[in-house]
């Protein structure tokens, strides 16, 4: 047997308006084993469900959602259940946190940001580059050298040029 999964995008501060989403926004479930498309309203409902626990992801080009297991069991009278709580990916599934409401509302955490504004001129970062680093030091050598050779004593200086023949 078979379960449907239900729930709907709501708007909050981060989204304002549900159909902002783009048309490619979808419920993903255990990472594309099921699918769902989010309708111009935000409901959305994942089919040929089991029981047993999933991973269910919204995904978006635009908003990051969070991620929630959802686990569906049945009950001594044979009615199913859903039990869906928030999860972080890279921790165990715990059954501490509360769990949310069925049919699930879930709202937009964050929105992407794809574009950085270009940094001004920093003449600190124009110097911290390791290609600048390397300049400098190659002129300080071509410019500070000839002057320390200058101060050596003569005789030091004629082993140098001994040495370079």
């Amino acid at each position: 047997k078979t379960y449907r999964l239900r729930g709907t995008i709501a708007a909050n501060d981060v989204l304002g308006d549900v159909s902002e989403l783009a048309t490619r926004a979808e419920a993903v479930v255990n990472g594309g084993e099921h699918r769902a498309f989010i309708q111009k309203d935000g409901s959305f409902v994942v089919e040929n469900l089991t029981l047993g626990d999933w991973l269910l992801e919204v995904a978006s080009a635009d908003y990051a959602f969070p991620k929630i297991h959802v686990h569906i069991a049945t009950s001594e009278e044979g009615r199913a259940s859903v039990a869906a709580r928030y999860v972080q990916i890279g921790t165990e599934w715990s059954e501490d946190a509360p769990v949310l409401a069925y049919p699930l509302k879930i709202e937009a955490s964050a929105k992407y940001d794809f574009f950085t504004p270009r940094q001004g001129f920093s003449i600190v970062a124009m110097f911290s580059n390791p290609y600048m680093l390397m300049v400098g030091a190659s002129l300080a050598a071509i410019f500070i050298m000839p002057k320390l050779q200058a101060n050596l004593d003569p005789e030091t200086l004629k082993e140098l040029q001994n040495k370079d023949e």
